[in-house]
């Protein structure tokens, strides 16, 4: 199994080929009208690319895009809320990335000054739809958080009570910025200690800190605030009767971070340690 993992790895030049349509976009027609916002993202390792359209009406879809490694071409499915659907496959072309399917084909171009141009043509008659692709800048400023974007590995190490022997396993976390870099998103699964679980999380920069709000397979919902203190994030959770627990993003680095979730029973006069997650970011 380890030797077939391997040997799927999405690894090299064909998954970077649509690395330039990836972020947050306002699209517009070519006459300057406005046709929606589209977000691309790579997920599961840049195995997959993942369009969410929104059009300006309020209709959406959603697009997957995945590399054949026998064909070497990437395909998409296609679905909206209206309930059409598409599948187009890579066509080899010197004019972009395209798309062909039964109905229509999609070219996607980069433009010399960063725009990105989308251009789908029925297959058969004079039928096309252009948009021009926009990079949405950061609405929000404070950009404190953005050492955590990424996708991670983690090492946990656990324990259920100060003197307890800590307890280990393996996760990921997938965290990305959304809402025009006003949000930040997390996706954590990990196989234990114990059962495995996983949880949701989203932060946001409010007045001169930052909120992140947590949710969990397990019913959790727990509300932190805090901010950045001398080289470390730390949040603080609601207060609670008996004890008060925080968590600590330390030893930030480009490529790996501490995460420690601490609780204090002495009005945080002093914290113990409770869970430890070693961050390694994913190549």
């Amino acid at each position: 199994m380890l030797m077939l993992l391997a040997a799927l790895a999405c690894t090299g030049p064909d998954y970077h080929r649509l690395d330039f349509w990836l972020g947050e976009w306002d699209v517009a027609s070519p006459a300057g009208q406005r046709e929606g916002h589209n977000l691309i993202t790579a997920e599961q390792d840049g195995c997959v690319i993942r369009e969410r359209w929104t059009d300006k009406d309020g209709g959406t879809g959603e697009s997957i895009f995945w590399f054949d490694q026998e064909a070497k071409r990437w395909k998409q499915v296609w679905v909206t809320s209206g309930g059409t659907w598409k599948e187009k496959l890579e066509q080899p072309s010197t004019e972009g990335v395209v798309f062909r399917g039964a109905r229509d084909h999609t070219t996607l171009s980069k433009l010399p000054d960063g725009r990105v141009r989308q251009l789908i043509e029925a297959n058969e008659g004079p039928a096309r739809w252009e948009g021009l692709y926009t990079r949405r800048a950061p609405a929000c400023k404070n950009r404190e958080f953005d050492f955590w974007l990424g996708d991670w590995d983690v090492a946990i190490h656990a324990r259920p009570k100060p003197d307890a022997p800590y307890a280990e396993a393996r996760g990921q976390n997938h965290v990305t910025l959304t809402h025009a870099g006003c949000v930040i998103e997390e996706h954590f699964s990990a196989g234990g200690p114990g059962s495995p679980w996983a949880g949701h999380s989203v932060s946001a920069a409010v007045g001169d800190g930052w909120r992140q709000t947590w949710v969990d397979d397990s019913g959790g919902f727990l509300a932190f605030k805090g901010g950045m203190r001398d080289g470390r994030m730390v949040l603080v959770g609601e207060p609670q009767p008996d004890k008060l627990m925080r968590m600590v993003y330390q030893d930030i680095a480009r490529d790996s971070l501490k995460w420690t979730w601490e609780r204090s029973e002495d009005q945080g006069k002093t914290w113990t340690p409770m869970m430890i997650i070693d961050y390694r970011r994913r190549r």
